[in-house]
């Protein structure tokens, strides 16, 4: 059975983050509170996975991988940051 590797998993959870706050961004209409506070839980647990998952199986990342996953990981506190001023200034 192949796995996804990594970095892979790493740029995947980049993509889908950045598109999530750019979706946010041009939005006109803001959304309800529930939703901005649901997407700083996701974007917490996300990075707490990519940091369990890098401290748990360190065989399986290269340097490479390590650091896109901490690239990854930096970019969801970054976005939950982003998403819990929105709730807050609501």
């Amino acid at each position: 059975m192949t796995m996804i590797t990594p970095s892979a998993m790493a740029i995947a959870t980049i993509t889908v983050m950045l598109w999530i706050v750019w979706s946010d961004t041009i939005r006109a209409k803001r959304p309800a509170p529930i939703l901005y506070a649901v997407r700083v839980a996701l974007y917490l647990i996300v990075t707490g996975l990519l940091i369990l998952n890098l401290v748990r199986y360190p065989r399986l990342y290269s340097s490479g991988a390590r650091a896109v996953t901490i690239v990854a990981a930096l970019t969801g506190l970054v976005g939950a940051v982003y998403f819990a001023r929105r709730l807050v200034k609501r």
